[in-house]
């Protein structure tokens, strides 16, 4: 058996291995790397809608005893979405441009969300009215394409 050839293998491996470390360490640092987050996400543990300044319902870690109302045919006053921070603090919504206000309805048969013509995505919304019955709606925070934030579901009553 030829050592002099084993010897030769194990010194490549030997210099390989803590060149490959080397790179992968400082590659994983690249900013051109997608599994590195490039910005914060928004930091949020609940949402505050309201009208004119008045809190129409508040939902925190999911949890909420208010129900958002809307009538048949008709569109609500403007709801302004404000949020929980960590320290329960209601602060106002991102406004880089690159988050995005989305929703998701249980029955969209019984309301739908209306925005202001050129205000899609923004923070603000108003409800209509399709049937008269009872629903939920669920906030989110939408970033690059996933959410950032979902509020839980809100109940909503349509008369």
């Amino acid at each position: 058996m030829n050592t002099n050839g084993n010897g030769s293998i194990m010194h490549t491996i030997k210099i390989m291995i803590p060149a490959i470390l080397v790179i992968l360490l400082f590659g994983a640092c690249s900013e051109d790397d997608p599994v590195t987050p490039q910005e914060e996400h928004f930091e949020a543990i609940g949402v505050v809608l309201t009208t004119s300044g008045i809190q129409m319902v508040s939902i925190l870690r999911g949890e909420t005893s208010d129900t958002l109302y809307a009538v048949v045919d008709e569109i609500s006053d403007h709801l302004e979405v404000k949020f929980y921070n960590e320290d329960e603090q209601v602060v106002d919504a991102p406004d880089d441009g690159e988050k995005t206000l989305s929703w998701e309805i249980a029955d969209t048969d019984i309301v739908e969300v209306h925005q202001d013509d050129g205000h899609d995505g923004e923070f603000e919304f108003h409800l209509k009215g399709l049937k008269p019955g009872t629903t939920t709606i669920e906030l989110f925070i939408m970033h690059a394409g996933h959410a950032d934030f979902r509020s839980g579901k809100i109940p909503v009553v349509v008369q």
